[in-house]
């Protein structure tokens, strides 16, 4: 009997350490999208979930920019039935060398993904017929209701403000 007390404290520690904190980092791994049929699969899989989809790359300055209001969307919605997805349009051959060093250093939390397909013209006009491909972009979006933004959000409260409106939607 003894002997159980310390495996059990022991079992006890290694539970407590490797729980995640509930603002933890989603992207030790960076999924890849071949094609945006995947993305929209994750899209079409919880219809009654807000989806915050935001299209980004280390290059543009504008979704540099921008970022940290997704970083605060993400604290503030936590509890919510909100989900946001990053999709960096940057080459496949640069996720290694660019993308997670960015959302490394960034500390970026919302889940990141890595869209491949550079079809733009074959998949843009899925997310909005107005949409040519530049960046950034952001499609707000639940089950019919959606909202669509070509540009930067400057301000937080410009995104909130979006997000708000699908929500409030009936």
């Amino acid at each position: 009997m003894k002997h159980l007390l310390p495996i059990l404290i022991i079992n006890i520690v290694f539970v407590i350490l490797s729980c995640q904190p509930k603002n933890a980092n989603h992207n030790e791994t960076i999924e890849t999208l071949e094609q945006f049929s995947e993305l929209q699969s994750i899209i079409d899989s919880d219809e009654d979930k807000l989806w915050v989809v935001n299209f980004w790359a280390t290059t543009c300055p504008p979704c540099i920019k921008e970022m940290p209001h997704f970083k605060e969307l993400e604290e503030k919605y936590r509890d919510e039935n909100l989900r946001i997805l990053l999709v960096s349009l940057d080459r496949a051959k640069d996720l290694e060398s660019r993308v997670y060093p960015f959302v490394k250093k960034h500390e970026i939390s919302p889940e990141v993904f890595l869209l491949e397909d550079q079809n733009y013209s074959a998949w843009t006009d899925e997310v909005d017929p107005s949409w040519y491909g530049a960046l950034p972009a952001t499609l707000i979006i639940q089950g019919e209701k959606r909202n669509f933004k070509f540009g930067i959000y400057s301000t937080y409260d410009e995104l909130q403000d979006d997000v708000e409106k699908v929500m409030g939607d009936e």
